[in-house]
């Protein structure tokens, strides 16, 4: 039986300027979304924290995806990288962030198999 490749987590984390958070999330769904789901990542799940849309705070949207494998991780980076949607994306979504990061991870027993490209 061959083992199933590692599952790989993308992790977007995005603090949204005050009473925009939600307007965000809808826009992040709408136009970022479709392309990744294209690319082959798949959403785990969307966190909005504190759990309430504030009006005079920033919420942070976090977005999760995940992936098997390295490679479809570095296929899926490579084409993004190259779409001007996904630039678009990120610049327009950029006036409605304070911050944005993104994580790329594994469990740690998938490192050394998720390292081996």
């Amino acid at each position: 039986m061959v083992a199933a490749e590692p599952i790989v987590y993308i992790v977007d984390e995005m603090v949204v300027t005050p009473g925009r958070a939600r307007a965000f999330l809808a826009a992040y769904l709408e136009r970022y979304a479709p392309g990744a789901i294209a690319r082959g990542l798949t959403l785990d799940r969307v966190l909005v924290s504190p759990p309430v849309w504030l009006e005079d705070q920033s919420n942070t949207v976090s977005v999760s995806w995940t992936l098997r494998g390295a490679r479809a991780w570095w296929h899926q980076s490579l084409l993004a990288r190259h779409d001007a949607d996904v630039l678009r994306w990120w610049e327009d979504a950029d006036e409605l962030l304070t911050t944005r990061r993104r994580t790329v991870s594994c469990s740690p027993a998938d490192v050394e198999v998720v390292a081996d490209v």
